[in-house]
């Protein structure tokens, strides 16, 4: 089992854990223009759990160029991560089960497969990145840390998620480019509550991608030591419950990690 990252998108939204997911909406279609009906659209598709549809519905919407609301970002945000996580497992369990088969036949057909999957994997990561990096980071001005840090800690992620199945050739320049958006959301970071929502949750994945993929177990045992440090000092325990899952996943984590 690996270290805990932040969960699945469609358990995080609007900061909180475990929110609902959004009723699917009852608005009339004739009213509205490309950008309410593309947040509808991939309302529906969320509703009906169908994210590879969500995921590009909400691609669409980010391509009218006008910013997103806080509500858009989080669909935004649960479409690519739902549209990934099967995908993800599916390349997990076909390397754990299949891939080490004793049978040949069973192991190259696993293999096979394993690489279509990849693909569309590699895919949708690369869709999120241009979308960040094309559209809306340059489009979210400075003064607006909460959305930078949130799209940065994406961009990180989806780095890393490319990363997992990188060869040896373009680990490295992935890897990199994972850790120069990482550390571009912590600095953009030092302006939020030490109890934030995004902020923990960057803090937390990026602890867990210097342990997995950069093997620098140090660097995470101080990164999520730190942060959790400061949610403690922050005096507001109402704050604090609310990041229990995080703080938890964070302790869960230098646990495994054999910090002292």
């Amino acid at each position: 089992f690996g270290s805990s990252a932040c969960p699945p998108s469609s358990q995080y939204r609007g900061g909180s854990w475990n929110a609902p997911k959004t009723a699917a909406p009852k608005t009339s279609s004739g009213n509205m223009d490309d950008q309410d009906r593309l947040k509808c659209l991939a309302e529906v598709a969320e509703a009906a759990e169908r994210y590879d549809d969500m995921f590009e519905y909400m691609t669409e919407r980010i391509g009218t160029n006008k910013p997103l609301s806080g509500e858009e970002r989080e669909l935004f945000a649960a479409a690519a991560k739902n549209a990934l996580s099967g995908r993800r497992s599916c390349l997990r369990t076909m390397k754990a089960e299949f891939e080490v088969s004793d049978d040949a036949s069973t192991a190259a057909l696993a293999s096979g497969y394993s690489s279509k999957v990849m693909a569309e994997l590699q895919d949708i990561c690369r869709k999120v990145l241009s979308s960040l990096g094309n559209i809306l980071i340059p489009g979210t001005p400075e003064s607006d840390v909460l959305t930078r840090t949130f799209y940065y800690k994406m961009m990180g992620d989806y780095n890393r998620y490319l990363a997992e199945v990188s060869d040896k050739d373009h680990l490295a320049s992935v890897s990199q480019a994972a850790a120069d958006a990482y550390g571009a959301a912590m600095q953009a970071a030092e302006a939020l509550d030490p109890v934030d929502p995004v902020r923990m949750g960057l803090a937390l994945n990026f602890s867990v991608f210097q342990h997995e993929v950069l093997r620098n177990t140090q660097d995470a045992i101080t990164i999520a030591t730190q942060t959790l440090q400061a949610a403690m000092n922050c005096g507001d325990p109402s704050q604090i419950q609310d990041q229990a899952a995080t703080l938890q996943a964070l302790e869960d984590n230098l646990a495994q990690w054999g910090a002292a």
